[in-house]
């Protein structure tokens, strides 16, 4: 499906159909996040690596800086990524702890 621009629907039920569409691609985009989420448990040698608070707070940092720069409140964002990262770490610690026996 083409999304339309906003101002060309010609309805609610054109918004409404256009928005499924944005949170569908958007889910889908995080189920690939998480495929890199998952791969780069790889690369991290510990626990301490998959929870590095100085990566995140730049993290944090970085996606409120893109959302004020797209007009998006970065409060917004910012919650959105922290529920993320608990998500992340949740399922980076799981795979690492499989992987090490631990």
């Amino acid at each position: 499906m083409t999304i339309p621009a906003p101002e060309q629907c010609r309805d609610m039920a054109d918004i409404r159909a256009a928005v499924s569409e944005l949170d569908h691609e958007i889910i889908r985009l995080l189920g690939q996040r998480l495929d890199y989420v998952r791969e780069a448990v790889r690369y991290k040698p510990d626990e301490d690596s998959i929870r590095n608070p100085d990566h995140w707070e730049r993290f944090f940092a970085d996606r409120r800086k893109w959302a004020s720069e797209a007009g998006y409140d970065p409060s917004v964002i910012e919650a959105i990524y922290r529920k993320l990262y608990e998500h992340t770490v949740r399922v980076q610690l799981e795979l690492h702890r499989a992987k090490t026996g631990g």
